[in-house]
């Protein structure tokens, strides 16, 4: 495979995993839901997309590091991952 698309796919997966910590963070810090386990009921009341949407904010740390360490194929995965959270929200 190529170096690029690797490194995209890198970025991607890092991207989802780090939204994924971060909503769940958000939840256990301020609210007394769980993601996994009330995910149900954050669809049903409509909060599912706030909630991705402040787990996003942790991408901005890790696009920050990506970029200054100069892994700009990294950087751009985790962008497509912000992207492809928002779309799948949009839909949901």
């Amino acid at each position: 495979m190529d170096s690029r698309l690797v490194g995209m796919l890198v970025g991607f997966l890092s991207g989802l995993v780090v939204t994924i910590i971060g909503s769940e963070i958000y939840l256990l810090l301020f609210t007394h839901f769980d993601l996994f386990s009330d995910f149900d009921f954050i669809i049903k009341t409509g909060l599912l997309g706030r909630i991705m949407a402040i787990g996003s904010l942790f991408n901005l740390a890790l696009f920050t590091f990506f970029i200054t360490k100069r892994y700009d194929f990294y950087a751009r995965g985790c962008i497509l991952a912000v992207f492809i959270i928002t779309l799948i929200t949009f839909i949901i």
